[in-house]
């Protein structure tokens, strides 16, 4: 089992909203030994947070009980796309 979340690059008052869903996902007795998978989208646009940004709001080293990754990306050219769910 897989969680893929999409991150908007742009929406820094919203990244704490997605940290909440996150972390109550990853919670989830179905989702214990889910892998994770987080697309940072709109890596495009001028002034996006990076994806060192998004992953350390996240606290995504914090995760130890699942394997997970973090991958840049944008949707509009498909840029990144592939090399995530590789």
């Amino acid at each position: 089992k897989f969680v893929i979340v999409v991150v908007d690059s742009t929406d820094r008052e919203r990244i704490s909203v997605t940290k909440e869903e996150l972390y109550k996902m990853l919670a989830h007795e179905d989702l214990k030994k889910a892998g994770l998978l987080i697309f940072a989208n709109k890596q495009d646009v001028k002034e996006c947070m990076t994806v060192a940004e998004i992953s350390q709001f996240l606290k995504l080293t914090s995760i130890k009980d699942h394997q997970w990754h973090i991958q840049a990306c944008c949707a509009l050219t498909g840029e990144g796309l592939c090399q995530g769910l590789e």
